[in-house]
């Protein structure tokens, strides 16, 4: 794999930068989310259960980003800051400790998920045979507690010093391994035993195991090592290390497990309602998922920008960053949400075949399209805070997007309608409550860093 160079994001000009930063991880993410389409397709020849128990994980995979994110943030955060101050062999150094923690972190997550595989599941499906296509899927999803979070560990670290591309062909390597595995392995063909569903996740842990190996080889080649590049060195620990990862990654990571929280509510909520509903809220929330991945995008460039020159004290530049980030994404989700409400029908299916399936996936995104306008407003203040190192903020906003839903779900639904359809409604109503406490928190923070930088400035003797 060719090398890339990593950008010095302290200067030029920031809408070059974001768009120069962001189209790797779109077009990447492009090729994820036709995998996950196809995928989702590949499991729907194996039947309804099937379907059932591959929607019941959906909901660990904001787990999985919940655990990753307690180390990435804090990762992030520290090594593009470093960077953005000039002090790259301690960067270097850092990104070493961070993954030696990460792999820890990993390996306990993946032990933990495969014994928990029986009582997760039986969670979201009162069905013996979504039941048992679950548990097999997920006992072997379990492996990816860890390759996925060291594969995140090592992706923000070379995002952290300006350098997109790599992660993007890493990824695409990756989902094209999976592609090409998922049908060989679900239904025997050619050499490969007939393995059903969890054949689909077998391609998964492979394609990742795959990826780890590629940024592995990458940070192991010292002869072509350039002056910005990201790569292993002998770890360090200074003071405070631990303790930055309890106070800026945890409360990254416990955002995450709240939206995984949110996910859960409804699945559980809706367990009686019967599989269509469950397949609509874990299956359709898989759809939704795919359109958000160039709001991720956009929010890991923000972040990488606005942590160099958070480090370099160019506070004007990380205005900049936030101002473009948020107008640019919330420009995407208006027009993403319009297709995503009035085609919802045709969405659905890729998940459902039956008429009830197709018609319960109809309504799932006639609820929940309109709540895309919402996750811009929430991606991008929550990834700027979290590279500033202020991952506390959004959290206020999550834990208070939390709490509503569940006295909606629990309470004010079913004293309102018998239709589980207003469940969804519930999810996109808190989702602008959450928007709106994440947007304001990041203004609030811009403000008082230009101030604060301003009247540094004022206050320095002249040169």
């Amino acid at each position: 794999m060719a090398r890339s160079e990593p950008r010095d994001l302290t200067r030029g000009p920031i809408p070059t930068h974001i768009v120069k930063l962001a189209t790797p991880v779109v077009v990447a993410m492009a090729l994820q989310s036709a995998y996950a389409l196809i995928d989702l397709a590949w499991v729907r020849g194996l039947g309804a259960d099937a379907v059932t128990g591959l929607a019941t994980s959906f909901q660990a995979f904001f787990i999985v980003l919940a655990l990753a994110q307690v180390v990435a943030v804090t990762e992030l955060a520290e090594l593009s800051q470093a960077y953005g101050a000039g002090r790259i062999a301690h960067a270097r150094r850092l990104f070493s400790s961070y993954s030696l923690v990460g792999a820890a972190i990993g390996l306990v997550s993946a032990v933990a998920a495969y014994f928990s595989a029986e009582v997760y599941v039986s969670a979201y499906t009162s069905s013996p045979g979504a039941h048992a296509a679950g548990v097999t899927y997920f006992e072997v999803m379990s492996v990816t507690f860890f390759a996925q979070l060291v594969i995140m560990v090592f992706g923000n670290a070379v995002r952290a010093s300006g350098d997109f591309s790599t992660p993007m062909r890493v990824m695409v390597v990756s989902v094209l391994v999976n592609a090409g595995l998922d049908p060989l392995l679900m239904y025997g063909i050619g050499p490969f035993p007939e393995l059903g569903i969890a054949g689909a996740a077998w391609a998964t842990v492979v394609a990742q195991i795959l990826g780890i190996v590629i940024y592995s080889r990458r940070f192991l080649r010292r002869d072509r090592l350039g002056p910005r590049d990201m790569t292993w060195a002998r770890p360090v620990f200074p003071p405070g290390f631990f303790r930055r990862l309890a106070t800026r990654g945890l409360p990254a990571g416990t955002q995450f497990f709240l939206t995984s929280a949110v996910l859960g509510i409804v699945m559980a909520s809706l367990k009686d309602q019967g599989d269509a509903w469950t397949s609509a809220a874990g299956a359709g929330f898989r759809v939704m998922q795919q359109t958000f991945l160039p709001l991720v995008a956009l929010g890991s460039a923000a972040a990488a920008i606005s942590g160099q020159n958070l480090g370099a004290r160019h506070h004007d530049r990380v205005r900049e960053v936030a101002r473009l980030g948020v107008r640019w994404a919330l420009g995407y989700a208006v027009v993403v949400g319009t297709l995503l409400y009035f085609g919802g029908g045709v969405a659905a299916h890729v998940f459902a075949k039956t008429d009830e399936g197709l018609a319960v996936g109809a309504e799932y995104f006639r609820w929940s399209a309109p709540a895309m306008p919402a996750m811009a407003l929430t991606f991008l203040p929550m990834f700027i805070l979290q590279a500033a190192g202020r991952a506390i903020l959004p959290l206020l906003s999550a834990i208070l997007r939390v709490a509503l839903l569940a006295v909606a779900v629990v309470y004010v639904v079913p004293a309102l309608t018998a239709d589980p359809g207003w469940t969804f409604g519930a999810v996109t109503v808190t989702a602008y409550v959450e928007a709106a406490g994440a947007s304001a928190l990041l203004a609030l923070f811009v403000t008082r860093l230009v101030r604060g930088g301003a009247a540094s400035t004022e206050g320095a003797p002249a040169s």
